[in-house]
């Protein structure tokens, strides 16, 4: 498959967006694939009310078909096509947060086929805040199915070149623009029920929310440190192991001296025991400190690659840094890659919902 590229920028005027998004948006109207950029992480979409169109994101990605797919929508007017019985919490959430980085369940239009939900009678919907991907959506003038746009099971990708190095040649059009903003998924709530419940953490926190309608529920579901692979999943990216890079991943969460220490034993233990390269990412003043111990330990600094997922207590940029430092240690050929983990309060609970599914449950706290 031939895949087309375009480059876009979020400064271009409103002509020049509808000009250069035009052939890729003619595609998604007529069944083809399209990755786009999003203000969480770049999406593959196609025509969600179209099975063909939608089977065709399955075999890009390689994705479990029993996985559901978020809808993304560039107007309330395209929510009569795909969801119904819409309550009132719904609506109050929505003018809140929408567009933005969370995505509502909602009971599914009957028209809507089950390659898009898994099999649920519920549908996940999103209307992204990026003028990217609204005006793209806007100019198919479909809802558009959009997972993150990552072979499965891979880190999602923020940048274009990651979805390039994964799907050049599986898709139909690439929408270069540029980074992503939050660096990590949409929080998906479902509004079903007369009680809001996170169904996978993201930017918009249970505090926020609380805030908006007085209660939210977390799912028991993804609190725990593994993944439940049983059952069906009830939102994307809750039921397979995901955001996982080739490297084994080990996850610590501590004091800023105990971090230190165990990630500075970890490696000098690794280092004796074979030829292994060892990819490190920890907070800023972490990195500084273990910069010296290596330095001072005299290790072969051809073996350590050590990154910074941002200063300590900015969880917004570790959040935004988090995906590009995983793929970035397997282009380091990294075999190892130790993790500072944070705790599970605000920001903090998606970004150890990702780091427990990319170390699949190997998360310590010392």
């Amino acid at each position: 498959m031939t895949t087309h590229l375009v480059s876009v920028s979020i400064n271009d005027s409103d002509e020049q967006l509808t000009s250069k998004l035009w052939a890729p948006a003619k595609c998604l109207s007529e069944g083809g694939t399209v990755a786009f950029p999003t203000e969480t992480v770049y999406g593959l979409g196609a025509d969600a009310t179209s099975e063909s169109a939608v089977k065709k994101i399955y075999a890009a990605k390689g994705r479990p078909s029993d996985n559901p797919l978020i809808v993304h929508i560039a107007s309330l007017d395209m929510l009569d096509e795909i969801a119904h019985s819409i309550g009132d919490l719904a609506h109050r959430l929505m003018h809140a947060f929408w567009p933005g980085p969370i995505t509502f369940v909602l009971h599914k239009h009957p028209d809507i086929s089950n390659q898009v939900t898994g099999g649920l009678e519920t549908i996940a919907v999103r209307m992204p805040s990026h003028p990217i991907a609204l005006k793209l959506i806007a100019l198919s003038g479909r809802p558009i199915a959009a997972p993150s746009a990552n072979l499965s099971g891979k880190p999602s990708p923020t940048q274009s070149k990651d979805v390039k190095d994964d799907l050049l040649g599986r898709v139909d059009w690439i929408v270069d623009g540029g980074d992503s903003e939050v660096g990590l998924e949409s929080t998906v709530l479902d509004v079903t029920g007369s009680v809001p419940m996170i169904l996978r953490p993201g930017k918009i926190t249970q505090e926020e929310i609380i805030e908006i309608v007085g209660a939210c529920e977390i799912d028991p579901a993804i609190m725990g440190a593994t993944i439940d692979t049983t059952g069906t999943a009830k939102s994307p990216g809750v039921k397979y192991k995901h955001y996982a890079p080739e490297a084994e991943v080990h996850v610590y969460i501590g004091s800023n001296t105990e971090i230190v220490k165990i990630l500075f034993d970890l490696t000098q233990k690794m280092l004796n025991a074979g030829d292994m390269k060892v990819g490190i990412m920890a907070f800023e003043e972490d990195v500084c400190v273990l910069n010296q111990l290596f330095h001072s330990a005299k290790f072969n600094r051809d073996q350590i690659e050590v990154r910074s997922c941002g200063a300590a207590g900015d969880l917004t940029a570790y959040g935004k840094n988090l995906f590009n430092l995983l793929r970035g240690f397997d282009a380091l050929k990294c075999d190892v890659i130790l993790v500072r983990g944070v705790d599970e309060y605000g920001i903090g609970q998606a970004i150890m919902n990702r780091l427990k599914k990319a170390a699949d449950g190997k998360v310590t706290r010392i």
